[in-house]
């Protein structure tokens, strides 16, 4: 099997702002409001009762929120669907599981002829008898194979393209799509945008991380290309971005209750006057962007374990908590409120 191998790519150098108003108005072409929405909205929650008043549209539109593609005029009709929302993203997730795959490692760099049955065989033993260590991290320490090699057979066992990312460096533009936190867990880089913007390539040295590729897709409007790269491009690449990435989000580690979620996204969306808002996982974390007319602002939950005690709880309008767990010096004031 032929390995797939990109030749040459030449990331945008564009500044963050530019590049992300590109990927608002991509995302907002293909989802555009009918031309009865724009001039009268009517609010989404079917108990609204501001839906059978007549007040200025300009109003409405301005007082309002967009989340998931459904506008609501006030906090009372956003905070149950954005509780409900929330309880659903926190309860799809899985802690992430070792892959088997059909060809193993090892075997599929034998029928390659890159190492033979017996080194294989030392391999496996060297590794039953450690305890640790991925396979290819061994055959690579003992000199068996070269990374190049490690790399194209993994590219052939996941299914996915091979990027050279030694012989073509990352803009540092590209971390500033997304909170930097997310690549760095993922042990990703996003290597490659397509000239017309609509496509985003990823690369990944460990696992493709199938979560962050839909999580880009649903907050940029475009389309991911998940590839591989060698352990040491991506590290190195991730080492290098990291003190260049922004780092202008919010994290919060310590938030357990999905209420408690609920009602710090509430504060936000509220203090930030957000028009719009976009709720999505990456893996371990809840990722939330605040669309405002003239900037964003993002803001992340680690899922945590004790995040699934609570989810049996109906999904209510969300209840004011203390938030003295994080700390936060950004200017904002504690929860105050909901959308």
């Amino acid at each position: 099997m032929n390995r797939k191998m990109f030749l040459a790519f030449s990331p945008l150098d564009q500044p963050p702002g530019s590049l992300r108003k590109e990927f608002a108005q991509t995302e907002e072409m293909q989802n555009p409001l009918s031309w009865r929405e724009r001039l009268v909205p009517r609010c989404s929650a079917t108990d609204c009762m501001r839906s059978r008043k007549l007040f200025p549209s300009w109003r409405r539109r301005s007082s309002g929120v967009l989340l998931d593609g459904r506008w609501y005029c006030g906090s009372s009709c956003a905070s149950g669907v954005l509780s409900f929302r929330v309880q659903n993203l926190i309860s799809g997730f899985v802690p992430p599981q070792p892959r088997t795959h059909r060809l193993p490692i090892g075997l599929l760099l034998v029928n390659r002829g890159i190492i033979s049955h017996a080194q294989l065989q030392e391999v496996l033993r060297l590794q039953r008898e450690s305890r640790c260590g991925r396979l290819g991290n061994w055959l690579l320490q003992l000199g068996y194979v070269s990374d190049i090699q490690l790399v194209a057979a993994l590219g052939q066992q996941w299914g996915c393209p091979v990027f050279p990312l030694t012989s073509q460096p990352v803009s540092s533009v590209l971390p500033s799509l997304a909170p930097f936190a997310l690549f760095e867990n993922a042990r990703a880089v996003p290597v490659h945008v397509s000239a017309d913007g609509r496509f985003l390539h990823v690369a990944f040295c460990e696992r493709i991380d199938h979560t962050l590729l839909y999580a880009l897709e649903q907050m940029l409007g475009v389309r991911t290309v998940g590839c591989v790269a060698t352990e040491a491009s991506v590290l190195s690449a991730l080492e290098a971005l990291s003190p260049l990435a922004p780092r202008e989000e919010v994290s919060f580690d310590t938030l357990r209750d999905p209420r408690e979620i609920t009602s710090t996204i509430s504060s936000y969306a509220a203090e930030l006057r957000a028009r719009k808002l976009i709720l999505v996982r990456a893996a371990s974390f809840l990722w939330t962007r605040f669309f405002s007319p003239f900037s964003s602002r993002d803001l992340l939950f680690r899922i945590l374990p004790g995040c699934f005690s609570n989810l049996e709880q109906s999904p209510g309008s969300p209840n004011v908590t203390s938030l003295s767990a994080d700390s936060r010096n950004d200017g904002f004031s504690a929860a105050s409120g909901v959308v």
